[in-house]
């Protein structure tokens, strides 16, 4: 008699064999692609009870954070202008330059100059040379001086973030090159070189993605101040009204009359021509 396993089952003994052999050849290469996901790589800091490791481990944690919001602060100030244009606020910076651009034009054909000023802080200066400024007109000035206000410290602070990213670097190099000899017996030590080889990606790539979104809120800077500028600077308030300094009038002296010696001075004598003789009588 004999005795045959089910075809069902022997498909299935089968397909499991099959399974095995094709995963096993490659067993070690899925458990290195899992360890390569580093620490840093999931926002999170490494912790080895070593303060110099630690503390930069944690910074540069919240370094790679704050480059992933990078590109939503760039965007903050051409949003915000083109919600206070009437454009869409997610339509592109340059339709929120053009509309700015056209705006200041008709403002500036009504006779009201724009002035921008970047320092101490930015501002914009008007001066009405036309009609009086109405709440529409208002709204879109303290809108352009809101952009700008927004895009230069954006700039700023993206262009702090970049630095941090080059301070870090220089902090990781010297941890990576003694990190051997300092975690020599440290049950953490491969764990802290695999997350000392990932943070030099992680501040490269933070630090790529801070200058350029630094860069970008710069050039909106510009490009406002070209659009909205009239390139005349307004009269300040009450400048106008003041008149000149009067300057000190000098002292005159009146011309002498003709056949009057009133005025001249007198002319000294002629010295006595010498002819060899003493200038005195005995």
């Amino acid at each position: 008699m004999w005795v045959t396993r089910p075809p069902a089952r022997a498909s299935q003994l089968r397909a499991a064999a099959l399974a095995l052999l094709l995963v096993a050849p490659h067993a070690p290469l899925l458990a290195a692609c899992t360890a390569q996901v580093s620490l840093l790589d999931q926002g999170r800091a490494l912790r080895t009870g070593k303060q110099p490791y630690d503390e930069f481990f944690e910074a540069t944690r919240a370094l790679r954070d704050e480059s992933l919001k990078a590109e939503e602060l760039s965007n903050a100030a051409p949003t915000e202008l083109s919600r206070a244009l009437g454009l869409d606020p997610k339509s592109d910076g340059k339709a929120a330059l053009e509309a700015a651009r056209a705006r200041a034009a008709e403002l500036r054909a009504a006779g009201v100059l724009l002035q921008v000023e970047l320092v101490p802080e930015a501002r914009i200066v008007s001066a009405r040379g036309g009609r009086s400024l109405d709440a529409e007109d208002r709204n879109t000035i303290a809108a352009f001086e809101a952009s700008l206000k927004s895009s230069l410290a954006t700039s700023k602070q993206l262009g702090e973030l970049s630095n941090r990213a080059a301070e870090l670097e220089k902090k990781r190099a010297s941890l990576a090159a003694t990190w051997a000899e300092a975690l020599a017996d440290d049950p953490q030590r491969r764990e802290v070189k695999h997350e000392l080889e990932a943070a030099e990606r992680v501040i490269a790539e933070a630090g790529a993605a801070a200058d350029r979104h630094a860069g970008r809120a710069s050039k909106l800077t510009l490009d406002l101040v070209l659009a909205v500028d009239s390139g005349d600077a307004p009269a300040r308030q009450g400048a106008a009204s003041r008149s000149p300094p009067k300057q000190p009038a000098r002292s005159v002296k009146a011309p002498p009359r003709r056949g009057s010696s009133a005025g001249a001075a007198p002319k000294p004598p002629k010295p006595p021509t010498s002819h060899g003789e003493d200038d005195f009588d005995p």
